[in-house]
């Protein structure tokens, strides 16, 4: 297919810009996006075994209920029941003094409770290590501070962002138009390292090109819907909302306490294709107000939510639901909603879905990554004769080489730092909140890399940074196997599932490993002048 070379001037010329301006940004985002595809299961490896109650058989949650309630009133108006669901797998019942939803607040601690052996009440409070909730801004936000109404200001930077990165999805396959079919899994190694890096990145970039379409649209979506919806609201219907409320039923109580039998042999007539996760009960000292909300999952279903489609009900007249946040139970209009969510969220298909998204959220961050490696080796100057005089880069490209491999690696040196912090500073000073730590070390260590990678210039930073990188992917499973050799040390081993985290930082460790041997090599072979020579990122 021929492109005229006009339109292809054009084209390039938006692809390298728009490239460059969201680069960064999309790289935080997608890089955590692919971690969030295993967000809880990094909550969990992070979470103290003292902040763990042991779950109980499905018939004594009635009983432990009914225990709750009469030792702590204030169960008489909000808890949160956990069934199976990962994000709250700290204890089967759980509840928290203030009774109202918050936003997440690193010195809101949370009651929990469970049932011993013997069947009697066992309560704690504790402030829960949540260590996927940073994953998940950083996903949402690229680690933008702030708010805007009840919206993070990182999310209408990051649809602003989105804007410019479907551009460049666009401009990207123009270019690519003309040589696709011959092309597209032509990868050349070699000492040409210019062209291996324009190859890798013209392939994981049309390979994985509806997946971005997707999520590029998605967020422009979440992040402006909210104006979307007052622009129809105003200009279509004439000033009317767009989505009217129903008209509120008046509802009789036919019970005046908790059933738990009978809410699931409810929720099991209505949506027999999913399973329970958890129950949240609100309002409950208003039996006419009182709201059951349930969260369901099934592999097999588009879901609304980031892991679960919800039904609602009065837990004291069970007849009285609201199923339209079923996917099986709503219209086609919501479930065309509902496919929108589930795509961007990846919470459909179970596990096989999960690992998919996880390698497109990296090999997102890695194409990100490599536009802006390109346009800093497209811009380098070249010694073309040993009696030329010897090059002195352009302060752009020295700026923008810095800053790519400052905050890239930086994210990546932060978030994997902060977990490792997380075990060892927790078991050692037994720190009140684990929750600060997450947060503060996390820009402590990200500005830090940033300043750092500036200050060394990127050449000399590189190596360093990979190999740093690498030693605390290792030092990961070594906790863990520290923790299950000598558990005196107060570190804390999880089995199963879990054991994902330490193998996936053993296979990157390894990886990272490489990169740093790579780099290394570069940097000792580069000549006097170039990109990658030590005196010249100094300049």
């Amino acid at each position: 297919m021929k492109v005229r070379s006009d339109v292809m001037k054009i084209m390039k010329n938006m692809h390298t810009w728009v490239g460059i301006s969201a680069g960064i940004l999309l790289f935080i985002c997608f890089f955590a996006g692919g971690l969030s595809m295993f967000q809880h299961h990094l909550t969990r490896w992070a979470t103290p075994h003292q902040q763990i109650l042991t779950q109980i058989e499905p018939h004594q949650y009635q009983d432990l209920i009914t225990k709750v309630q009469a030792e702590f009133p204030v169960t008489q108006k909000s808890f949160t029941l956990n069934l199976s669901s990962n994000e709250f797998h700290y204890a089967p019942i759980s509840w928290n003094e203030t009774n109202r939803a918050e936003g997440f607040n690193a010195s809101q601690t949370a009651w929990i409770a469970s049932l011993d052996q013997h069947g009697q009440l066992i309560a704690k409070k504790e402030n829960l290590s949540k260590a996927g909730w940073l994953i998940e801004q950083l996903h949402e936000t690229a680690g933008i501070p702030g708010l805007i109404g009840h919206h993070g200001v990182g999310v209408y930077v990051m649809g602003i962002v989105s804007i410019l990165y479907f551009l460049a999805l666009l401009s990207g396959l123009i270019i690519l138009l003309p040589t696709l079919v011959k092309d597209y899994f032509v990868i050349r190694p070699g000492k040409n390292k210019k062209r291996f890096w324009l190859d890798t990145h013209n392939v994981v970039g049309i390979t994985s090109l509806p997946f971005h379409i997707l999520i590029s649209v998605t967020v422009i979506v979440f992040a402006f819907h909210d104006l979307f919806y007052d622009s129809i609201g105003h200009l279509a219907l004439k000033g009317q909302p767009v989505f009217n409320p129903p008209a509120r039923e008046v509802i009789q109580p036919t019970r005046q306490n908790i059933n738990l039998e009978e809410i699931l042999y409810k929720v099991k007539q209505v949506a027999p294709e999913y399973d329970v996760k958890y129950i949240q009960f609100n309002n409950l000292n208003n039996p006419q107000k009182a709201t059951a909300r349930i969260a369901l999952y099934s592999p097999n279903q588009l879901l609304r939510g980031a892991n679960n489609d919800f039904m609602s009900m009065n837990p004291y007249a069970v007849d009285h639901f609201n199923s339209s946040g079923i996917n099986t139970q709503t219209n086609a209009g919501n479930k065309l909603i509902n496919a929108m969510f589930s795509l961007h969220f990846g919470s459909y298909g179970g596990d096989t879905v999960r690992w998919i998204y996880f390698i497109l959220g990296i090999g997102g961050a890695f194409l990100f990554y490599s536009g802006n490696i390109l346009w800093v080796e497209t811009r380098a100057r070249k010694q073309k004769r040993p009696q030329d005089p010897i090059p002195v880069q352009r302060k752009d490209v020295v700026f923008l080489a810095n800053l790519t491999i400052g905050t890239c690696l930086g994210c990546i040196l932060a978030i994997m730092g902060t977990l490792l912090a997380s075990r060892w500073l927790y078991s050692i000073i037994q720190i009140e909140s684990i929750n600060h730590l997450f947060m503060y070390s996390y820009y402590t260590i990200f500005i830090a890399i940033i300043l750092l990678t500036f200050y060394l210039g990127y050449a000399k930073a590189l190596p360093k940074l990979l190999l740093s990188i690498s030693l605390i992917l290792f030092l990961i499973p070594l906790s863990s196997l520290c923790a299950y050799v000598l558990p005196q040390t107060g570190l804390w081993f999880h089995s199963g599932e879990i054991l994902i985290i330490d193998v996936l930082a053993v296979i990157f460790g390894i990886a990272f490993l490489r990169f740093y041997q790579q780099a290394k090599d570069r940097t000792r072979i580069a000549p006097q002048g170039s990109l990658w020579a030590i005196s010249q990122s100094l300049k």
